[in-house]
């Protein structure tokens, strides 16, 4: 993926043409109107919705925007089902992993026209996310934020250990020797449970593995590279500096670091929304990841706002969606560390909201070392092999290689049936 292109636009000229065009694309059909649903599924981001509603409303009084907030696993059943019994939502979050099925079903309506009227410009977004909701070469929706993984550690708790704190340098072995000191009287040193966007799919890539084939085709869970990136972890479960698989699937890793249960945790850029909520924010800090054999890696991905094929409101829907996608809503989203914005030119603005944080190790991250969430038209599918096969290798009942072995086994059975 091309992160650095896109963050290192000059968008001095670049946005201020962008922006007039859209300003005047909004002036010239501020009569419409109409209610426009609009589904997601983190609450956190409802007071940065809010705000959005109130300076849309500005251009669109007639417009009415009402939020319906899901939590993760319900936005999907939701979604599911209204797709198939036609109650969808008229805009609505879509993410890497199911972008292709909706699209390929009918569901989605293409935004060439939006972006074209509104005067947007997908060059001033990640091209791998604005690829990323590309389907046979049709836009389906506009990138809403992107994302990448940090290290988060309590500092009181390095505090009392007597160790240094973490920095963007650490290497796997730095971090390693503090989770030992730091793991003492029922609090662990570091999270080290099964998780893939926050937690193997970052040491897959750092070791030299892959998660799927560029062309989709096939798994790279058979690879010795990216079974070296698993195993990274379970030296962690089996060294008993982290909590067992059993007490993370119970209690989640961001809960008992939060709760001064663990000390550090690999984290999405998205943890910014509860750790400026919680009682220890003072203690918190983050850091780039450490490096595996010299490498550092990271993956990234976004969020997309789709539109309903069927809604009864299209003008007033794309009217939504082009809001979201320019500045004034980037910069929202910003400064109240909802997310960090898609828009380039506009991240600095989330890392200045919270100078108290080392926030830019998300963006440098992203620059520097992202790779694309692995995806294909059934992700949801091989996603329950992995889960099924490695949370039995997390729990230490199954060895690595055998439950890669397995998994590649049945993801490519998948990937094959996709061709």
């Amino acid at each position: 993926m091309n992160s650095k292109k896109f963050m290192a636009l000059c968008l001095t000229g670049i946005m201020a043409c962008g922006m007039l065009a859209s300003v005047n694309a909004f002036a010239d059909d501020a009569e419409i109107s109409g209610e426009v649903r609009y589904a997601f599924w983190d609450v956190a981001q409802q007071p940065y919705l809010d705000a959005c509603i109130e300076e849309f409303n500005k251009l669109y009084p007639d417009v009415k925007i009402t939020l319906e907030p899901n939590t993760w696993d319900d936005y999907w059943t939701k979604l599911e089902a209204a797709a198939t019994g036609g109650s969808m939502a008229d805009v609505f979050w879509m993410n890497g992993p199911n972008i292709a099925k909706y699209a390929r079903g009918g569901i989605l309506m293409p935004v060439t026209d939006l972006i074209e009227k509104y005067g947007l410009d997908t060059a001033n977004y990640p091209e791998g996310l604005v690829n990323l909701y590309n389907i046979d070469g049709v836009q389906y929706a506009l990138p809403k934020d992107f994302d990448t993984i940090g290290l988060w550690y309590n500092k009181a708790m390095f505090d009392e250990a007597g160790l240094e704190y973490p920095t963007d340098d650490w290497t796997w072995e730095d971090m390693t020797e503090a989770a030992k000191a730091l793991t003492k009287d029922g609090v662990y040193g570091i999270s080290a449970g099964y998780e893939t966007q926050s937690g193997i799919y970052n040491t897959i890539y750092a070791a030299g593995g892959y998660i799927i084939s560029d062309d989709k085709t096939s798994s790279g869970y058979d690879l010795e590279a990216t079974q070296a990136g698993i195993q990274c972890w379970i030296d962690l479960m089996e060294a008993g500096v982290s909590p067992s698989q059993a007490s993370l699937e119970e209690t989640t890793h961001n809960t008992q670091l939060l709760n001064g249960q663990i000390a550090m945790s690999f984290e999405g850029s998205w943890f910014l929304a509860q750790v400026v909520d919680s009682d220890i924010k003072d203690d918190l800090d983050c850091v780039e990841l450490p490096s595996l054999n010299g490498k550092k890696a990271t993956v990234i991905h976004g969020l997309g706002n789709c539109i309903y094929a069927g809604t009864e409101n299209p003008e007033a829907a794309q009217a939504w969606v082009a809001f979201l996608a320019d500045e004034t809503a980037n910069r929202i989203s910003a400064e109240m560390g909802a997310a960090i914005p898609a828009l380039a030119g506009t991240a600095q603005a989330w890392v200045d909201a919270h100078p108290e944080y080392n926030l830019k190790s998300y963006v440098t991250s992203s620059e520097e070392y992202s790779y694309p969430y692995p995806a294909s038209v059934n992700t949801a599918e091989w996603n329950q092999y992995e889960s099924d096969n490695l949370k039995n290798v997390f729990a230490l009942q199954t060895d690595v290689k055998t439950g890669c072995d397995n998994l590649a086994a049945q993801m490519n059975e998948v990937l094959a049936n996709e061709q």
